[in-house]
Order: C-alpha cells, then structure tokens, then sequence
C-alpha cells in the first residue's frame, strides 16, 4: 500500500468511530496541553525571578557569614564600617549592613500583623534601589540615638493606615509605639519587601532581635556593597575581601569564615535550580501523556478484537502483514499527533491567559517557546508511535484463516 492510501484508510477508520476517536483524543490533548501549560508558565515564573534579582544590579555584592570555616566569627557592624571607611577600598560606593530581626507584631487599634523586622543603615535604601514614596530615610542620628522609628513597605502602611497618610503617624512593634518615619514606593516581586517594616540597625539590635549583651559588637546578618560600576565589581570584590580578612585576622589565602557573592551570580544559581523546578513540572505534564498514549494502546486493542475479520479478509486478498502493521501504526500516531496538535492549540490560550497576570505584585509573562512546543508534539508522536506497536503487531501476526473465522 502506498503511503496515501494508508493515511486514507487510518483516517476512515478513525472517522468510522468518531465518538471513541475524540474519547482516545482527548487523553492526548490533556496531556499536551498540561505540558506547555505548565512549562510555559514554569519558564515564565523563571524569568520573573530571576530577572528580578538581576534588577538589584549587576553592582552589588552580598557579604555573609560562611558557617561552613572552622571558628567562623560573626559579621558586625564595625566589618560594614571598615569597608566603608578603608581607603583601599575605592572601588566601592556604598555599604550597608543589614540585621534580620525576624517576625515582629506589628499593631495599630483593632488591626493586628506578623511581618519581618529589618534593621538598616541610610544606605540600605539607595544601595537597593528603593525609592520613598513620602517621609525620610533612616538617618545617621536614628542610629546613633536608637531612636523609635520606622519606614514601611507600601502594603504595610496601606493596610495599617487605609487612605491616610503614614508617615508621622504611631504604630506599635512587640508593644511598643513606633513613629512613620517614611513610606516606600511599591517594590513588589518575592522578596516581599512591600509587607516589611524597617528600622535603625540599633534599635533592631536591642529592643527587636535582642541577641546582644550590652558592650559587645553589634552583629548583622548581612553586608550589601555596592562598586562603582558593572566593570569594578570584581575590584570591589577583592578589596572588600582583603578589608574583612584584616578585621578577622585571616590569613591571605585561607578559608575564609564569610562569603561574598554578587547579584549576577546569585541569578544564574537560581535559574539553574528553576531550570529543575521546569522540568518537574514537564514531567508532571508527562504524565498525563503518558497516560493518554495508555489509553491509545487500550483503544487500538479494542479495534484490532473488532475488525479481525476484515483484517483476515484482507490477508487472504493478498495484503501482506506489512501493510496491516503500518495501517495500524498509522491509525495511532494520527490520533496522538491530532490530539498533539489540538492539546497545542489549548495550551497557547492557558498560556495567553497566565500571560500578564499579577501575583505577589509582580507580572508573570508566560511563555510559550518553540522548544516547548516541538518538544510536546514529538513526545505525543512518539507516545502514540509505541502505544500502536503491540496491536499493529497483532494485528499482523493474525492467522487469515483464524481470522476469517472470527465472529
């Protein structure tokens, strides 16, 4: 049989059942669908992420304790003041220390919160790229002074202060009374600073983390320096290295007991782990794939106990098992690539539709590439290519004159 003429008689065959050809159908569509469906939007998530650490800047470095050195010692705020203050440390603009004082009860009347508590220098703002929507910053005084105020993330004051002004305004953390130094503009993404408040890095020390005894160093959990310049941010790198080896009495050369990586880095790490979390989620849309071409095999039974008459008429006619065997394969990889293509179709609309959606005050842009696309229709034709090779085989290995004598 000719090509054409197989693909001619797979199709009314497929068209002779329409009822059970869109059942079969419709495993395949489902499993094509939830594979670009969920990698679309898997990449699309990816993008966002990624693209948003990328924002901070490709000039900024993050300085953290490496708990994995022998004696590590902590990173204090004398360290953050070093690097700033070293005159061998050139290529670097700004340094801010950063404390994480946990989870902290904010309140206000009837309202009630649990948000994370920051402490910050002035430069945490301009070092991070955050702009103040009213108010001021945290001030060299507040810090000197421990004094009781705050700036908050944009849904924090909104949710504390519905349609008023914050800043100015008391609130209180852990029970006590706090002032609005300043309010944030909208900053959104995963890190969830629009829900934060921020305090002087002394006050989070002593009335918020209160892990210090008085008259020791005032530790942080975190160094961001910011270089001049894209171009001097390995420069920066190594001066700030060599600043906190001299502050930690490590040798040149040794491990060190802290870390320093930059944003750029820290993007490429997430997205190789994000590249995982793409590829489960292909795989969970595999699947249903998988359990679609299942269903092929069982359909494609059915029909070969069905026709077994025909199949031997046609043998005992001259048709060799060739021509049976590539009928059949025909019949199933039609109906996996028409499911593929439908399962396409539906899953660039699903995709169109996450595409813009906010979450986290951040846009997801789903995206359905090519590589996604191609990938999803060969595996549905190969599903439906190894789903019809057990009843094309048996279909051809049929005896014609057992054949012509089925009922």
């Amino acid at each position: 049989m000719s090509p054409s003429m197989v693909l001619s008689t797979a199709f009314a065959s497929i068209f002779a059942s329409k009822l059970r050809s869109a059942l079969t159908l419709l495993g395949v569509v489902i499993g094509v669908t939830s594979v670009i469906a969920l990698m679309s939007i898997g990449r699309g998530a990816q993008d966002s992420i990624t693209s948003r650490i990328s924002a901070q800047g490709a000039e900024l470095l993050f300085v953290s304790l490496n708990f994995a050195a022998d004696d590590a010692e902590s990173l204090t705020l004398d360290d953050a003041l070093a690097i700033g203050a070293s005159p061998d440390t050139h290529d670097v603009e700004l340094v801010a220390p950063v404390l994480s004082a946990g989870n902290a009860e904010i309140s206000l009347g009837a309202t009630a919160l649990t948000t994370s508590a920051t402490g910050i220098t002035s430069e945490y703002f301009p070092v991070n790229g955050y702009d103040l929507a009213s108010g001021r910053n945290i001030s060299p005084a507040d810090i000197s002074a421990r004094t009781d105020v705050a700036v908050l993330g944009s849904n924090l004051a909104a949710n504390l202060f519905p349609g008023q002004e914050a800043t100015g305004q008391q609130f209180s953390i852990n029970g006590r009374l706090y002032t609005v130094a300043g309010v944030l503009e909208p900053i959104g993404g995963f890190t969830r600073v629009d829900d934060q408040v921020f305090v002087p890095i002394t006050t989070a020390e002593s009335r918020l983390a209160a892990n210090t005894a008085p008259g020791d160093q005032l530790d942080v959990s975190q160094i961001l320096v910011k270089a001049n310049d894209a171009d001097s941010i390995d420069a920066a790198a190594e001066q700030t290295d060599a600043v906190l080896r001299l502050q930690h009495g490590l040798d040149f050369g040794s491990t060190a007991d802290f870390t320093i990586s930059n944003s750029s880095g820290i993007a490429e790490t997430l997205e190789e782990t994000t590249d995982v979390l793409v590829l489960f989620l292909g795989v969970v849309g595999g699947i249903s794939l998988f359990v679609g071409g299942i269903g092929i095999m069982n359909i494609m039974l059915v029909s070969v106990t069905e026709r077994t008459r025909e199949i031997g008429i046609r043998r005992a006619i001259g048709a060799r098992r060739l021509a049976v065997l590539m009928q059949f394969l025909a019949e199933a990889t039609v109906l996996s690539i028409g499911g593929g293509l439908l399962g396409l179709l539906i899953g660039a609309i699903i995709t169109d539709q996450f595409s813009g959606v906010q979450f986290l005050n951040t846009t997801f842009d789903a995206q359905m590439s090519v590589d996604i696309a191609i990938l999803a229709m060969v595996v549905a034709a190969c599903i439906g290519l190894v789903a019809g090779i057990y009843p094309a085989a048996r279909a051809a290995a049929l005896d014609p004159i057992e054949a012509l004598r089925h009922e």
